[in-house]
């Protein structure tokens, strides 16, 4: 087997410190109190690079959606210290340098494609003009070009998550949160989104960090995967995945993908 971690990549993990997106330091975070408290993550310490596609995995309940809800100021640190672009969570929220994409779509069903993705722009102003991009461009960026009317009832599942995608990026952020965002859907259209959200990630640069349970498309949707350890969740194994990085689905039949999904269940069956 190939050494899944790239040098050259590993040695983006040493860049400066303007070149970290997220720097989370010693955190834990810890819900309930004395003997009913429980520790969904436990003094995690790492650094998120601008520009990359992260992946997380791990059992169930090992806090891969608190990781994200930390990061996104919807969880407030027991202990330890988030930073976003050197920035606390509440300001870079504030300042809308990240928005979230959940696995229900969550669109207003009296509202067409259009006018949803254009909803965060008509809430909190939307930020400056320059920080805004056009809700028709972005339907066109995510191929919903010629729905922008359609009301979601009218939309399969996988054209929701398209609008909910569009809609997260119509104020350019810099950070994309991604809680199983296709966890819901088909096999076929899962696997149809994921050939998207790549060529939207290589279109924006935007930087991705994707929670999923699949080993397959944590492999084939990462340029790092993050595999957190349960009960508390802790940070096991942080690697670059070595695979090219113009992916097609075809590369799921080849060795080094196999390799590499092998590598990821091990790792998934030492963190239960």
């Amino acid at each position: 087997m190939r050494n899944s971690i790239s040098p050259g990549r590993d040695s983006a993990a040493r860049r400066s410190a303007r070149d970290i997106a997220i720097a989370v330091r010693n955190a834990s975070v810890e819900f309930g109190e004395g003997e009913d408290a429980v520790v969904a993550l436990s003094d995690v310490t790492i650094d998120f690079n601008a520009g990359d596609f992260v992946t997380i995995i791990g059992p169930s309940g090992c806090g891969k959606s608190t990781l994200l809800r930390l990061v996104a100021d919807l969880v407030p640190p027991s202990s330890g210290s988030v930073e976003v672009f050197g920035k606390s969570p509440e300001e870079a929220r504030l300042a809308r340098e990240f928005a979230f994409v959940f696995q229900d779509a969550t669109l207003l069903p009296w509202r067409s494609a259009l006018d949803n993705v254009r909803l965060p722009l008509e809430i909190g102003g939307g930020g400056a003009l320059e920080q805004q991009a056009a809700p028709d461009e972005l339907l066109r960026l995510v191929r919903l070009d010629g729905r922008e009317n359609a009301l979601p009832h009218e939309l399969s599942g996988g054209m929701r998550q398209r609008v909910s995608i569009a809609r997260a990026l119509v104020c350019r952020p810099k950070i994309l949160l991604m809680d199983e965002p296709f966890g819901a859907l088909d096999e076929i259209t899962r696997d149809n989104l994921n050939q998207e959200l790549l060529r939207i990630w290589r279109e924006t640069g935007t930087t991705i960090l994707f929670v999923t349970h699949s080993i397959p498309e944590a492999a084939f949707l990462g340029r790092r995967t993050l595999v957190l350890s349960s009960h508390p969740g802790r940070v096991l194994d942080y690697f670059a995945i070595d695979l090219p990085d113009d992916r097609r689905l075809a590369i799921r039949d080849s060795i080094e993908f196999v390799e590499v999904t092998g590598r990821l269940r091990k790792l998934l069956e030492k963190a239960a």
